[in-house]
């Protein structure tokens, strides 16, 4: 029989409000924050939903929040980090005067679904069998794992996803047997993600700007026959990642991949050879760190509780004064990453996900694996050791190394030193740094997804980055 929320609450009252013990978990195109025992199960139920081709939306799917139950007094399940609520918009909390089952749609599209949903024809654009199926995912001891609040007779949370069983009886594992879609997260266990499929480059990069007065050819060789790939403005910031006589080999993203050939007569350096970044911004930006206040950040965080935004602000603002990353532009990005990257604004470890754990924690990303060498692990137990930490989610032992030695602080000896908000602050602000000649470039151009790229290599978690940016653009000072 299942739980009730106070049992629930009894059951799981170590995770209530937790914010640091929660972890980062991939849940379809979004990353989610919920208590470590949870992983596998919100594994299990986004196969489900991948199985039957269900499209969630980043932008209004949350789990973890640390707030009242909607229409009562206690603490909402999701303070535990044991709830999940999935495209609330066309799944809403319906209230009705009588018991009654759930109404389904017959529309055969999730979009058709939807606007069922809009009319008032339907409670949610999910469709029967996937709910079905979600009921079915079982424990290793047999136990049900979720309820879902479509279910409940005196009034309708489609949206809603939650555990239903203690962390005892978790701890047995999921059925593989019981999850639809079981042999699709066993295909993708081999896969690289996007946001960890970055190859360091060879050679160390050297940040340039393009001079000429009408704009400079990046081309597909170094030859001045060679296809015309595209025309860059003047002013664009590239990375000259090799010569090749008077041709640059040239990197537009800062991930050290190529993109093409310009001439190198055309470029000029922004920083020493050996690639240290020392790109100022520019003159006729104001520092608004001392600015900035917590009521501003919150409008960017419309789902993250005050708290969290007031303790936090203050490392992430004094980690951008120091290095020189103040003004307005820059702000945006590292407060957007952090909102695409830890929503409820604390620095908080990576968690186990069919990304990066097949059978220990983080073996994926050990070294001797295609994870491991793309980050730079070179030594058994890397993968655990040098997981996702921070605000801006810090993985491997290449970035570790780097940042270590530029910031003064050993985090490769003592890797949870990035989730102290006072280093976590320094550590978003340098991996910006790093990359700051094509983020800026990136900004000026408006071309967000660009940007968003630039930190985590794909555009995962890139509606809340835009969502974040230009809700913040709006509110903070120039």
């Amino acid at each position: 029989m299942g739980k009730n929320t106070k049992q629930l609450r009894e059951l799981w009252r170590g995770f209530e409000c937790e914010d640091q013990r929660m972890v980062l978990i991939p849940f379809g195109p979004d990353k989610i924050r919920v208590a470590p025992p949870t992983t596998d199960a919100f594994e299990a139920l986004a196969a489900v939903l991948a199985a039957h081709r269900y499209v969630i939306r980043t932008e209004d799917t949350d789990s973890y929040n640390c707030r009242t139950i909607t229409g009562g007094t206690g603490k909402s399940l999701h303070s535990y980090g044991i709830a999940l609520d999935v495209n609330w918009k066309t799944n809403p909390f319906l209230k009705h005067s009588k018991p009654r089952p759930v109404r389904f749609s017959d529309k055969v599209t999730q979009d058709t679904r939807a606007h069922d949903v809009r009319l008032g024809l339907a409670d949610t654009d999910m469709t029967a069998d996937m709910v079905a199926d979600v009921a079915k995912i079982r424990t290793n001891g047999g136990v049900p794992v979720f309820e879902w609040g479509g279910s409940w007779r005196d009034r309708k949370d489609c949206m809603h996803f939650e555990l239903d069983l203690s962390p005892d009886e978790l701890v047995t594992g999921i059925d593989p047997s019981s999850v639809a879609g079981f042999p699709e997260i066993g295909a993708a266990r081999s896969m690289v993600p996007a946001e960890v499929a970055f190859t360091p480059p060879s050679h160390p990069s050297t940040p340039h700007i393009v001079i000429a007065r009408d704009g400079l050819r990046l081309r597909s060789g170094p030859s001045a026959t060679a296809d015309i790939a595209r025309l860059l403005p003047q002013g664009t910031h590239v990375n000259v990642i090799a010569r090749h006589g008077d041709w640059s080999l040239v990197d537009l993203q800062g991930d050290g991949q190529a993109d093409g050939f310009m001439s190198q007569a055309f470029l000029r350096p922004t920083a020493p050879a050996d690639g240290a970044a020392v790109l100022e911004a520019p003159a006729a930006a104001r520092d608004v760190t001392g600015l900035v206040t917590a009521d501003m950040a919150q409008q960017m965080f419309p789902l993250t509780p005050r708290a969290n935004i007031a303790a936090n602000l203050p490392f992430v603002l004094a980690g951008l004064r120091s290095r020189a990353l103040g003004d307005k532009p820059m702000v945006l990005m590292a407060l957007a990453t952090i909102r695409a990257e830890t929503e409820g604004f604390v620095p908080v470890d990576e968690g186990k996900s069919r990304f990066n754990t097949r059978v220990t924690p983080f073996d994926l990303y050990d070294a001797g694996t295609s994870i491991g060498a793309n980050l730079g692990n070179t030594q058994l137990g890397d993968g655990d050791r040098f997981k996702g930490r921070g605000y801006v989610q810090l993985t491997g032992r290449s970035n570790y190394s780097r940042i270590s030695g530029q910031i003064g602080v050993d985090i490769v000896a003592s890797p949870t030193l990035a989730n102290d908000p006072t280093i976590a602050g320094v550590v978003i602000s340098q991996f910006l740094k790093n990359k700051e000649a094509a983020v800026r470039s990136a900004l000026a151009r408006d071309d967000l997804k660009a940007a968003r790229k630039l930190v985590n290599g794909g555009s995962h978690g890139f509606e809340r980055f835009r969502d974040a940016y230009e809700r913040g653009f709006a509110v903070l000072p120039a």
